[in-house]
């Protein structure tokens, strides 16, 4: 398994210095301010009907009962809905109508700032897991593609009208990992192994141009897999990483007996701090990029805190990184910390490998 060394903090431990002299790297993205105030309503007045309504309303329905979207119901009614095995980008929110609107409007406004969406389904679903609202969208059908299939292989042609090279990316719930392509003119031209179907998603540069169905295997396999172990959908973008990884943490701390915590935007501005700092200086620690500790780092915080723990790491997907912290015993105590009760996730794109990313979990109280 792909996997940087992942470091977990509480209040009072040493913390790992970063190097002094930082790389030229493209900034995080800039947060999108939404005003709460009746969030919900507004969101929900502003969508129309669509096909991928369902298609939410089972991720919704999942959500609210075990905490993780499942991948497999949402591939199931993916099929039902578009009779297709595309993967959409799922975003969750969680809490009061105005706390799940406000996260929703903030994540939407980041996924359209990075793709061009065609069709988006909305829904709400209350739950023993709590109250959740599910955004799932789909991009613009892609240009003409062809497919050659053998046995084992799948040849996927597809016309190419941007300057930008082709960037192609293998998606699993787990990871991300680059695939080689050959651009030939107007044409880009790739391989799928079909022993390890995959969704793809392609890049113009930074930007997804289509995430491809699943060249080998149409007519999609819906079995079920056991609860504990499914990891939600592929996220394509830093948002849907962060909301992925924060549904495995609640449902891992129920599970364990404690108490799911709360998303917190004041945690979720502080961690992505951290983490697109992790990113621009090419380190995993607790200490800031200007010598602050860790318990310098929360004193200044715009929030007060009678207790916080943090794990900070390096991966290529959110239920790789997941399953890491809790094979470590100082980040699953962290994880499973009863002395706080709310928090996020912030994610930040490693510039040296854009299928990866420099996480940093967050908790308080």
């Amino acid at each position: 398994m792909r996997l940087a060394l992942l470091l977990g903090m509480v209040v009072g431990c040493r913390p790992v210095a970063p190097p002094s002299a930082p790389p030229v790297v493209t900034p995080p993205p800039p947060e999108v301010a939404v005003p709460e105030d009746h969030a919900l309503a507004r969101l929900a007045a502003d969508h129309r009907p669509s096909r991928l309504d369902e298609v939410a309303r089972v991720a919704a329905g999942a959500a609210s009962t075990g905490y993780v979207v499942s991948a497999t119901a949402v591939k199931a009614a993916m099929a039902t809905a578009l009779g297709s095995g595309v993967w959409p980008y799922v975003l969750t929110g969680w809490g009061t109508d105005d706390e799940i609107g406000a996260q929703l409007e903030a994540g939407l406004a980041e996924l359209r700032a990075v793709t061009e969406l065609a069709e988006i389904g909305f829904a709400t679903a209350g739950g023993r897991a709590g109250h959740v609202g599910v955004i799932v969208a789909v991009p613009p059908p892609s240009l003409p593609l062809t497919v050659e299939r053998t046995d084992s292989t799948a040849r996927l042609k597809l016309a190419w009208i941007w300057g930008d090279d082709a960037a192609v990316y293998a998606v699993t719930p787990t990871t991300s990992r680059r695939l080689a392509a050959t651009r030939t003119g107007d044409q880009i031209e790739l391989a799928v192994d079909c022993a390890d179907p995959t969704a793809i998603e392609i890049r113009a540069g930074t930007r997804v141009i289509a995430t491809v169905v699943d060249a080998c295997a149409p007519e999609l396999a819906t079995d079920e897999l056991p609860p504990a172990l499914d990891l939600g959908p592929p996220a394509h973008t830093m948002i849907e990483i962060e909301m992925r990884v924060w549904a495995l943490v609640n449902r891992e701390r129920v599970a364990s007996g404690v108490a799911a915590l709360d998303w917190d935007a004041a945690s979720h501005r502080f961690a992505r701090v951290h983490a697109a700092d992790m990113a621009r200086f090419r380190y995993i620690g607790h200490q800031g990029p200007d010598g602050a500790s860790y318990r310098e780092r929360v004193a200044r915080a715009p929030f007060r805190a009678a207790a916080t723990h943090e794990n900070v790491g390096h991966a290529w997907g959110p239920g790789e990184v997941h399953e890491a912290f809790l094979r470590s015993a100082g980040h699953r105590a962290n994880l499973l910390a009863a002395d706080v009760d709310r928090g996020a996730v912030g994610v930040a794109v490693d510039p040296g490998d854009p299928s990866a990313f420099y996480v940093s979990e967050f908790f308080r109280q």
